[in-house]
């Protein structure tokens, strides 16, 4: 179950259509055959007080794709390019005029760390993960 989390400053918040960003990370990661279309939770955080290096008007935006299942790093890889390639490419649609940055960060979260409740699948029942010893 992938989870992307995006943190966005304002300027590139209020240009870009996240939900559909979103929409087409999902589908292009899927037809790849990196995860399942319904798997995806991607949410974004606005962030309200920024500072890129010294400058404050400097625009961001930071992807953050969290697996929970297993994937070779080369995979890994595939899925945060796909993700910082259509990012990019949102963001030059627009033709900023400012400063910019885009960074995907990879993170892996075995399943063991975490716990889930599905109320669609498992009845409302949480999946309680084994103890770490």
């Amino acid at each position: 179950m992938p989870h992307i989390v995006f943190e966005s400053t304002s300027g590139l918040l209020s240009r870009l259509n996240f939900v559909q960003v979103m929409s087409t990370i999902h589908t292009d990661i899927a037809a790849a055959g990196h995860a399942q279309l319904g798997d995806f939770k991607s949410r974004v955080h606005a962030c309200h007080a920024t500072l890129a290096g010294v400058d404050p008007d400097a625009e961001f935006v930071i992807a953050t794709l969290i697996t929970t299942n297993p994937r070779p790093t080369g995979v890994q890889r595939q899925m945060a390019q796909i993700i910082h390639d259509t990012l990019v490419a949102a963001i030059n649609a627009f033709d900023a005029k400012f400063w910019w940055q885009c960074c995907v960060f990879i993170e892996s979260v075995e399943r063991s760390s975490y716990l889930k409740t599905d109320s669609k699948h498992h009845c409302g029942v949480t999946l309680t993960a084994p103890q770490i010893p």
